[in-house]
Order: C-alpha cells, then structure tokens, then sequence
C-alpha cells in the first residue's frame, strides 16, 4: 500500500477541507481501537462533513493506493474499524441529517451518521417507529447497523436491518456512485451490503421503511429456574403462532450485574429470566398474553409480571441495554461474542458453553436474543495481563467453533472483522471462501475499501473440508463444462425463454427437510411452490408464497417475489467454474461473509445454479402480497464486474 504523504494529503485537504483533515498523534491515537482488542494507528483520519466530497475523495485514495475506512461510532466487537495497512480512517459520524420522514409513504431517509435512537425519538411522536433495534442503539449509527447487519431484540418478528432499507446510496471503491433500489429488477445488491462491514463500498444515504407505532405494546419479565426452561418456553411460543416483538434471555450472573449497576427491578434469585414484549392491537395483544402466561406457566416460570407503567417498562429495557456496562464494572475488560445456532439447538449449545467455561475457568455472562438463537456471552479479563487476554480469546473461539458445530454460525449481528476472520475458514468450505473472495475482488480489486477484513490470510489450507459437488447435480456440472452458452429455468412459467440450450431444475425436485422443531424448510430448486405449499400444510406450517405452478428457485431467482428474500436462510449453488458453494444453513440470523442469500435472490441464473434453498416457515398464514410481473435485468457497473469476475466466459445467459 501507497504512504499518506504530505503531498497527497494536499490534495486530499482540497476536496474536503484543511480543517478536516487530521494527522495529529492524539487524534490518531483515540481513532487506533474501537470495541474490540484490535489496536492499530491509522496515517490520517478525515472528518466527512458532506457527502458529496466522498466520490472525488475515494477517486484519489483509489488511485495513490491508499486504503480507507469507513468509521462512525466504532461500537462493533471485532476490530471492524482496524487499519491493519495504514490508511485512513473516513469518520462520517458528521453525515447526521434526518432528510426526509414521510409517515404517508412509510420511509425516513437519512444519512449514514444518524444515530438509531435519534431517527426513534424523531418518529415517536408521529406515531412510527424504526422496527431494526441493537442493544447499542443510543449511540449506533443506521449506516453502521447495515454494514455490519445488526438487528436487535426485534429481528424475530420484524426481520434484519437488511429488510429495512428500501434505497441506498453508495460509493464504491473506485468513487463511482451507486444506487440501489429494491424496485431495481436484478440481485438484492441491497441485502448483499448487508454484513460486508465497508470492504466494498461506502454508503452515503439510506431509504429507510418505518412503520405505524402498534395500538397497544405489553412488556413482561418471567423467571425460571433454568436457561433451559426459558428456552424452551420461546419454542413453545413460536409453535403456538405467537411471534413475541422481543424476547430476550439473561442468566443469574448477568441479572445479578445488571441489577447493581441499572437498577432495572431485576429479581436476582433465578438462574434464568426473559424479557418478553408483545404488540399488536388490543385484542390480540390480550389474548397473547393469556396465552403467553399459560405456556410460560407449563415451562416452570417462577414469576410472571407485566410491567404497569411505560417507566416500569422502560426501566426493563434499560437493564438489558446496561448488560455490557454491568459486565464491565467486575473487570477491566469485556470480549463480546456474536455466535448463532437453529433455536432448537440453544440447549445443546448452552451445555457446550458452559464446559468451555468451566474447562478454561472463564467468567462470563450469558444473555440471548432467544427467539434468534443469537447468544452473545460476555467474557471479562484483564488486558493488562497476558495470560488473561489469552484465556478469554480461547474461550470465545472455542463457543464460537461450538457454535458450528450445532449448525450455527460465528456471527449474528456483530461481523468478522479481523478478529473472527480466521474462524471463517472453520464455518466454510474453500468454494465458497473463494465466492466472497471474487466478490470482494470484483468491487475492490486494490482491496483498498476496509482491507484485510472478513476473509482468512491463508483460507486455501485452513478451510473446512470441501465436499464437492453433489452426485444429484453432476449432470448440471457437465452442463458447465461444455463450455457452451445456456439458460437456467425452472418451469420456465416467469422468464418464458425460447432459448433451445436451457439447463431446467425440473430433476432437482425433492423436498429434503421440513423441521416442525426449527420452523425451517430445505428444497431444491426445482420443487415446485404449490406442492411445497401442500406438504408444508399437512404440518400445519406455512410459508411466505402463493400457490403458483413455478418452482421455488425461480421465484428466488426470478425476483418476481422480492418477500421472500427475509425468510431466505440458506443456499447452495453450481458456479460456472464448476465449484460448488454452501451458505447458511437453519439460522435466522447470519453476519458472517457477505450474504450469499442476496447475491443468487433476482440473479435470473446469472451467477450460478441454484440447487438448494432452505427458508423460514410459520404457525400461521401468512399475508402475502401477489407475485409481481418478470422484469429482465437492468445490469449496473456492479453487476458487471461481478459478472465478469464470476461468469467471465458468458456461459450463464
């Protein structure tokens, strides 16, 4: 990489401003860490007062080689914000504007820089709310909740950051600008932003949705005498159709800590205790909480309350949000892990984790947000003392390796950064390691745009095995191998293609898993909606579609049902050169590599064969909007470089 010299860093004080441009030590010191261990001294930090300057800006960082960061409170827990080969740090906690709140429509557009809680307060008395909600959410800015995907307490109802954003503005690593809509017929480039942490691109403006305030909002704290039966009492509810607006779990050493320092009305006798909170309107809220109150009854809760007051209410909410503040007043330090399991394996990972904190005699405070199955323990050390700081990376590895091992993923809602890169190679095969790499090389080939992020330095040698392609999808491989141009269909009743060379999934049939227990669906490709539909009835079970005679991988593909895009959870896919790539899997939450969901969701067969899906599924009907008309691709300089890099031979057309 390129040195910040005095002569560029002129140049870089004409676009933005003399003023804006720091190099001082003390600034380049409070600017070397962010929540995680990570320390790193950047060679600048420029403060991004308009957006405007950051396309002439990236320009010439790309140019000089010059790496860049994109920064606004730093509040992620892996050393997303490191300069790991110097560079500079854009801090766009300045781009703050509330543009735009249209109540009417059901959007707020804003820049980068605003912080969660403030876009709240300024909806609240319009009677909206903003449904994404991270613990941090008093000081997180929206711009950073999509790039590193956070969510919240909300995300089991409501769904992630990702399917919040209706338009983003983004400057990509070359400084052209870039935006993106959900009404653009293609790839979910939106979604595909989601998690990539800045390493391809920088977002400048964002169409948020925002929703009516429900009619009526109950909270209750319930105890248990285990965190098993408080689990278990979220798995109950979900089988029931109730779909709590919030649901978070905590263990006695995290409501002991919480009560001393918050003060939240904590009983801190029980070794489990969910905050739970309903919304809706009047009827219904009731009649969920009769229900609610039985279920968690017949689970074994100890105390069951409602809070009565809006600061009854609040003070629970505050408790949870104090959890990381609690944890940190018993010792110096506090390493948060993000890891994720199916739901109904919590109770195998919770055993699991707690061996490794016995095994590595480790303090740690257990809190989830259970309807997720997103844990996040909360280790605390000493970073003043080696062996210390050695234990507490150890025990966090091996939670979050057991947390792969249940099916699970190493991140959430957090991100990789640098450091859980590594464990990128325990979660994932080499094809599919080398699908993010090809990404990130297609949209920063200097890999100037947050580098040496996400990816594992030596993946090729460290990755999980690799299990080639399945002997199902052979005859689809040589298809690829042939060389020659070809269309992917299913039913081909969405693209009506006249094409003669045409690869149809109609083969890849075969419903492979309905899970009553995970609520949780696996299909191929070529299975088609109505008969889907039918099975999944016959299990009282019920997904986001209409009965139609296509196929479930082209109404992914084909982007005639954008929907279902939140309820994707996993994907496996033929690539033209032959590789085959598996991601996700039964989690609701993933925030580890680009979102590959994203990437194959609209493609139209551009990138790849899809040849499996899994999806989320539900207690209840469903209100599902009608299929939208095929719209043909639309290709930008995004989606040209993706596939040139992915496709470069024109096989898929």
């Amino acid at each position: 990489m390129a040195k910040l010299t005095p002569r560029i860093l002129k140049q870089c004080a004409r676009i933005i401003g003399k003023e804006n441009v720091l190099t001082d030590d003390l600034s380049l010191l409070l600017y070397a860490y962010d929540c995680s261990l990570s320390r790193s001294r950047p060679d600048g930090i420029f403060l991004i007062r308009r957006a405007e300057v950051l396309p002439p800006l990236i320009t010439l960082l790309n140019q000089q080689h010059i790496p860049f960061i994109p920064r606004a409170s730093a509040t992620n827990h892996a050393g997303g914000c490191a300069t790991l080969n110097g560079g500079v740090i854009l801090n766009l906690t300045h781009l703050n504007r509330i543009l735009e709140i249209n109540t009417e429509q059901g959007y707020a557009e804003v820049e980068p820089g605003v912080v969660t809680e403030n876009l709240q307060k300024e909806l609240e008395p319009l009677g909206f709310f903003y449904a994404p909600d991270p613990a941090s959410s008093q000081i997180c800015t929206i711009g950073g909740n999509l790039a590193q995907n956070a969510s919240g307490a909300r995300c089991l109802k409501y769904g992630g950051t990702l399917d919040h954003v209706l338009e983003a503005t983004v400057v990509l690593p070359n400084g052209n600008t870039l935006r993106l809509s959900r009404q653009d017929a293609g790839p979910d480039f939106i979604g595909l932003l989601a998690g990539s942490e800045g390493t391809l691109g920088i977002i400048t403006r964002l169409k948020v949705k925002i929703l009516p305030r429900p009619e009526h909002i109950k909270t209750f704290l319930v105890t248990f005498p285990s965190l098993e039966a408080s689990i278990q009492t979220v798995s109950t509810l979900v089988a029931r159709g109730i779909l709590p607006r919030c649901v978070e779990a905590m263990d006695k050493t995290t409501t002991r800590a919480v009560e001393d320092f918050a003060h939240a009305g904590y009983p801190t006798d029980a070794e489990a205790l969910l905050i739970l909170e309903l919304d809706g309107n009047t009827e219904q809220v009731d009649k969920e909480t009769s229900l609610l109150e039985e279920l968690c009854a017949q689970n074994g809760a100890l105390q069951f309350r409602c809070a009565k007051t809006e600061q009854e209410r609040e003070n629970l909410w505050n408790g949870r949000r104090a959890a990381y503040a609690a944890m940190a007043r018993l010792a110096p330090n506090v390493m948060v892990g993000d890891g994720t399991v199916p739901r109904k394996e919590l109770p195998q990972t919770l055993k699991k984790v707690r061996e490794i904190l016995t095994a590595q005699n480790s303090v740690a405070s257990l809190l989830f947000h259970a309807g997720d199955g997103n844990l996040h323990p909360q280790i605390i050390f000493d970073e003043r003392i080696k062996p210390d700081v050695i234990r507490a990376k150890q025990t966090l590895k091996q939670i979050l390796q057991a947390c792969v091992d249940c099916g699970g993923t190493i991140s959430g809602e957090h991100g990789i950064g640098v450091e859980k890169r590594a464990l990128m190679a325990y979660q994932y095969d080499k094809p599919t390691l080398d699908l993010f790499a090809h990404i990130k090389k297609a949209t920063d080939p200097n890999s100037l745009a947050n580098p040496l992020k996400i990816l594992p330095i030596h993946y090729a040698e460290e990755a999980r095995p690799t299990q080639g392609v399945p002997p199902a999808y052979q005859k689809a491989n040589e298809k690829f191998s042939a060389g020659e141009p070809f269309r992917i269909v299913g039913k081909n009743s969405r693209l009506k293609t006249e094409a003669k060379n045409c690869l149809s999934t109609n083969l890849f049939n075969q419903i492979l898993d309905i899970d009553t227990a995970n609520y949780t669906v696996t299909v191929e490709a070529g299975v088609v909606v109505k008969d889907l539909l039918e099975q999944l009835a016959q299990h009282r079970l019920f997904c986001a579609l209409t009965p139609s005679e296509g196929t479930i991988g082209g109404a992914v593909a084909s982007g005639c049902t954008p929907w279902i895009y939140a309820h994707l959870l996993g994907v496996e896919a033929l690539l033209p050169d032959g590789s085959y790539i598996r991601y996700g899997g039964k989690c609701v939450k993933n925030a580890a590599g680009y979102p590959l969901t994203r990437l194959f969701a609209g493609s139209q067969g551009k990138f790849g064969l899809i040849t499996q899906l899994t999806l989320r599924v539900f207690a209840n009907q469903l209100d599902v909007p009608t299929d939208k008309p095929f719209q043909p691709l639309q290709p930008n300089v995004w989606w040209n470089s993706l596939k040139q890099t992915l496709d470069p031979a024109g096989i898929l057309q």
